[in-house]
């Protein structure tokens, strides 16, 4: 009888352990992804959707996660002419390579808005990138926020109006970096 309550006593604790590790599925309709990149003379922004994606926690904190991002979707919302352009070998030669990935690799939650570090994968190119981002879970979903988050194309072989590449652009050249705001919402 002993036998029976000590394995029902760790079934229950080790159901308990595991209980607390939840998965969430990206919501690819309410995530949003907005990009912003500036030149000399004035900047661009636009969105870009994610195609989908997964959020691991443990105890509320995140832990794990891969997001794959649908190049197509890439629109630019203050010059919509510019959409093609951005599509096409000069930047992210969308139809060679029409999605990227985000892998998390590290999470340090030491810290009350945790520090994301993972892998990001654009034209086959993969840099390892860090944000701080905002995370909130409840019974339902999880919502997390990172703002300003600073990828430079130069690590994914865009050099187009590089100043870094070429050196007579004069005010036509562009930043090698641009940022990105991102939201995610993710049910269970």
């Amino acid at each position: 009888m002993k036998r029976i309550n000590l394995t029902l006593a760790i079934l229950c604790f080790t159901a308990m352990a595991f209980a607390q590790k939840i998965n969430y599925r990206v919501n690819s309709q309410s995530s949003k992804v907005k990009w912003s990149a500036k030149k000399v003379v004035g900047g661009h922004v636009g969105i870009i959707n994610l195609q989908d994606g997964s959020v691991q926690t443990d105890k509320g904190k995140i832990i794990a996660g891969s997001f794959t991002i649908d190049m197509n979707s890439m629109a630019c919302t203050d010059a919509p002419k510019l959409t093609g352009h951005l599509k096409n070998e000069d930047f992210f030669n969308v139809p060679s390579y029409p999605t990227a990935k985000f892998v998390i690799s590290k999470v340090d939650n030491s810290k009350a808005n945790p520090i994301i570090t993972g892998n990001l994968t654009i034209k086959d190119k993969t840099k390892s990138i860090s944000f701080p981002a905002k995370v909130t879970t409840t019974a339902d979903g999880l919502a997390a926020e990172a703002v300003g988050v600073k990828v430079n194309r130069l690590d994914f072989d865009i050099q187009y109006r590089s100043a870094s590449f070429f050196s007579d652009l004069g005010n036509r050249a562009i930043d090698d970096e641009f940022t990105l705001d991102i939201q995610i919402k993710g049910t269970k």
